[in-house]
């Protein structure tokens, strides 16, 4: 059912003028071409914008990287500035510190933190238990009486004055306010022993990170995680966000970016990793925030695509018809040759394909004409040439050579060799003449060959030897009729015979690849390179004694359609060796081309 249908669109659409087709065929063009290139635009924008937006991403985070990382700088500066101080020295020495001392202490500290933003307070602790606390919020939840028992106390100490970062001062400290703050933590030396005297807390409050990025745009989200992946920063849009897949996925890359849907929604991951301290930021951005961009975008590729559509299928109807034009005068002037005048037609046009057209037409009309007269050509060499075969057949004086031979031996009643003769010019007869069949196979050939040679036998006594090379499986093939018995007998009247001495003839048939060559050499007077051209040329004026191999020439030309199929070596006075080469045939048929 369906196939009918089909058939009966393909059917009315090839009935079709060429007109309606070419405009047809350009308005489904421009259907798929707007809706492919609608598509291939929507995605190759989107996969450009994605790609550029991950790669501004990326450098988002890299500058937001570089901003904390000089606020940790700018933080570290001034905490070298606090255990530095001479009051701070002085005091951390003393373990009894008397009230004057430790309000000099903090009100540096205080001048210290209100004149440096990022700081959200300092604590300092001697060796002694004393503590000098300044907050610009208020005084911190602790939660661990002893620094020295917390687990990084170790860690601190041998950085011998250099400093770590610790999430909430590494447990020390509890929240305030539900904010988190990060802790530079150093050991204080003494300037004159410098043996540790102290441990110093610079805290720098989340929001002096956020404002690192809170000008990043489409809505996004940031997140930065400490060493142990701890949140420092938490992104509050973003809910069941698969931290640890996101890590995992970097494995040894320092940032990348992916596309994740979170709670059936789509959104741009952007990973980095911060060499320094081992931090991640990470930022998540919504898909439908970029989308919406895009999509002013899409719709102006979309009207600029449909009005060149509108262009193009407007110049298509123009072109169909200064096609169509010049070829329906074309075949109003064809119609003479259906009534079979191969005559030349003659259409007014330029040269261009219509004209090449044209050209191409009346070459074609010369050609058919050059055919035909070729062919009827052919045709009356191929009649000719089996002609001679068959006069060949019956040459009256081989005829008359023979019985003459017959009768001398019946004369001296050598009756066997009357018989072997009879019987072997019956079956020459009787295979040549093939009930009229033009293929026979290689096998009935050779018979006929060697019926012939025997009967010369008997008539030239040992003027020659035969002998026969014949491969068993080329006998099932069929060949022309009457190919290699003109040779062997061109072979022996005019190679063997004029020579005046005894002579050989060799007969082979192999097989080739795919073909069969049959050979016929003989040792007899040769010929020259004037006389091999003469019998491989078509030329009506050439001498009769050569029409027996010349016709045959012809005859297997013609057949096998090739002028290859024969080949002729010889050399005066060195014999010749004539080489036929055709396909390996197993069923008769007209021709082989």
């Amino acid at each position: 059912m369906i196939n009918r249908i089909f058939q009966r669109i393909k059917n009315f659409i090839m009935n079709l003028k060429i007109s309606v087709k070419i405009m047809l065929f350009y308005f489904i063009l421009l259907i798929f071409s707007i809706s492919t290139s609608s598509f291939l635009y929507q995605n190759i924008h989107s996969s450009i914008m994605s790609d550029k937006v991950s790669d501004v991403s990326i450098q988002n985070l890299y500058s937001i990287k570089s901003n904390i990382e000089a606020t940790i700088n700018n933080v570290n500066n001034y905490s070298k500035v606090i255990l530095s101080s001479d009051d701070v020295q002085n005091s951390l020495r003393n373990s009894n510190i008397d009230l004057d001392t430790q309000r000099k202490v903090n009100t540096y500290l205080l001048k210290l933190i209100d004149a440096i933003p990022q700081i959200s307070s300092v604590y300092v602790f001697d060796n002694f238990g004393n503590k000098y606390a300044v907050d610009k919020l208020t005084t911190k939840n602790w939660i661990l009486d002893n620094v020295k028992k917390a687990i990084w106390y170790n860690d601190v100490v041998e950085k011998k004055g250099g400093y770590i970062l610790k999430l909430n001062a590494g447990g020390v400290f509890g929240k305030i306010c539900d904010k988190n703050f990060v802790s530079l933590i150093r050991v204080i030396n003494d300037l004159n022993s410098q043996k540790p005297i102290g441990i110093l807390f610079v805290n720098i409050l989340e929001d002096s990170f956020r404002y690192s990025y809170e000008d990043m745009k489409y809505n996004t989200d940031l997140i930065l995680l400490d060493e142990e992946d701890e949140y420092i920063i938490n992104g509050k849009n973003i809910k069941n966000l698969d931290l640890e897949k996101i890590i995992n996925n970097a494995e040894e890359k320092n940032s990348y970016s992916t596309v994740m849907k979170i709670e059936g929604r789509e959104y741009l991951i952007s990973y980095l990793k911060m060499d320094i301290f081992n931090w991640k930021i990470i930022s998540i951005m919504p898909f439908n925030e970029l989308s919406r961009e895009s999509s002013i975008f899409s719709l102006i590729a979309f009207v600029v695509i449909l009005v060149n559509g509108l262009l193009i299928f407007i110049g298509s109807t123009l072109i169909a018809r200064l096609i169509t034009t010049p070829i329906k005068n074309l075949l109003r002037s064809m119609k003479d040759v259906e009534n079979g005048r191969f005559e030349k037609v003659d259409v007014k046009t330029g040269n261009d394909e219509i004209g090449k057209l044209r050209d191409g037409y009346n070459i074609m009309i010369s050609q058919i004409q050059k055919l035909i007269d070729k062919l009827l050509e052919e045709q009356k060499v191929k009649r000719k040439a089996e002609l001679y075969a068959l006069q060949a057949q019956i040459k009256p004086h081989f005829l008359y050579n023979t019985f003459d031979a017959i009768s001398s031996l019946a004369l001296m009643g050598r009756t066997q060799e009357v018989y072997d003769i009879m019987m072997a010019l019956g079956s020459f007869y009787r295979t040549s003449l093939s009930k009229g069949k033009e293929i026979i196979t290689i096998a009935e050939e050779l018979e006929m060959v060697k019926n012939y040679l025997k009967i010369q036998k008997y008539r030239y006594n040992d003027m020659f030897s035969v002998t026969f090379d014949i491969d068993e499986r080329v006998i099932k093939f069929k060949i022309l009729k009457l190919v290699l018995q003109p040779l062997v007998e061109n072979a022996l009247y005019h190679g063997i015979k004029p020579k005046g001495a005894n002579g050989h003839i060799y007969v082979a048939a192999k097989i080739n690849q795919d073909f069969v060559k049959l050979i016929v050499e003989d040792n007899g007077v040769g010929m020259s390179e004037e006389e091999i051209n003469n019998v491989l040329t078509r030329n009506e004026k050439n001498d009769c004694s050569s029409f027996g191999i010349k016709g045959t020439v012809e005859r297997l030309r013609i057949f096998y359609g090739t002028k290859d199929v024969i080949e002729i070596e010889s050399k005066k006075w060195h014999g010749t060796k004539v080489t036929i080469t055709v396909p390996m045939v197993e069923e008769e048929r007209e021709d082989v081309r």
